[in-house]
């Protein structure tokens, strides 16, 4: 899933955090909450100490790389907005190798969430297809989603996007 906004020069927050505990990665969130006055984080496990957090706010990339950058997520990740040839984040929502599909732990509540507009199309993937509780009170109306395949050290098998039935997960929770 990418965390551009189609259509728009707008994104999502997206980390991706290896090999971290919850207790240190609230922590951080925590702060970055305060520091930028982000909403809700949402937080999805890719392993027992991977972790991918996601913010619907809807922002400018300036603001979002100031966020990444705050942030200790993988180095790699924060690179990818220079090396992904759509331009954007991306964070994986199947099955990847022997890894089945991350799957929703927690959100983390800020004081600050619907203070920035919220990613309609993003909140809906989060509410559908993990089941998380995504408090949308400044909706942006848009219901388009990127998504895109992309290669890891493992490569993703394309194949398994046609499994994944966007139009139906995005149009349930309009």
């Amino acid at each position: 899933m990418s965390a551009r906004i189609p259509g728009t020069a707008s994104f999502c927050i997206f980390l991706d955090f290896d090999n971290i505990r919850d207790e240190v990665l609230k922590g951080e969130l925590t702060d970055l909450q305060e520091l930028f006055q982000l909403g809700d984080f949402h937080i999805i496990a890719t392993n027992k100490f991977g972790r991918h957090a996601i913010c619907v706010d809807r922002m400018s990339m300036r603001e979002v790389l100031a966020v990444i950058s705050e942030s200790t997520c993988d180095y790699h990740f924060k690179q990818g907005i220079h090396v992904n040839e759509y331009r954007s984040w991306v964070l994986r929502v199947l099955a990847k190798g022997n890894r089945p599909k991350p799957q929703y732990c927690y959100s983390l509540e800020s004081q600050y969430n619907g203070q920035n507009l919220q990613s309609s199309a993003h909140a809906t993937f989060l509410q559908v297809y993990y089941k998380a509780p995504v408090r949308l009170v400044n909706p942006d109306g848009n219901y388009e989603l990127g998504i895109q395949s992309y290669m890891t050290a493992s490569h993703l098998d394309a194949r398994k996007l046609g499994e994944m039935d966007m139009p139906k997960i995005l149009g349930e929770a309009k």
